[in-house]
């Protein structure tokens, strides 16, 4: 059974990202498409050990564009481009991920047991 939170258990760790309008996310091979949404995790600043830069992704959805089998660019999910320009330059992997989420996704429930 799936799960409601419309996420899956795959993580992609982007290996460069640019302060561009919009970001333009590095992941090789990663073979996302046009339209697909990822949710942006686990960039931090501190500690400078896992530092990733690029904190402002945490935490939010946006939608590929401009997809090649490496590379494509972030836009919000009303379809304008995030203004990356002053964020906080990507220095490193560290803890940093992009999750697919949608509606439409074979979903793992990570919780050892369904909720009540």
């Amino acid at each position: 059974m799936g799960s409601p939170s419309n996420f899956t258990d795959e993580h992609y760790i982007p290996t460069a990202i640019t302060q561009g309008f919009p970001p333009r996310v590095t992941i090789t091979d990663s073979n996302f498409i046009n339209g697909q949404r990822l949710r942006a995790t686990r960039f931090v600043t501190m500690p400078f050990a896992d530092a990733t830069g690029m904190e402002q992704l945490n935490n939010n959805v946006y939608v590929v564009q401009q997809a090649t089998a490496d590379e494509f660019d972030l836009y919000d999910i009303y379809g304008q481009p995030i203004d990356g320009l002053n964020y906080t330059a990507f220095i490193s992997t560290g803890l940093a991920q992009f999750t697919l989420t949608g509606p439409d996704l074979d979903i793992q429930n990570p919780a050892p047991e369904p909720p009540e």
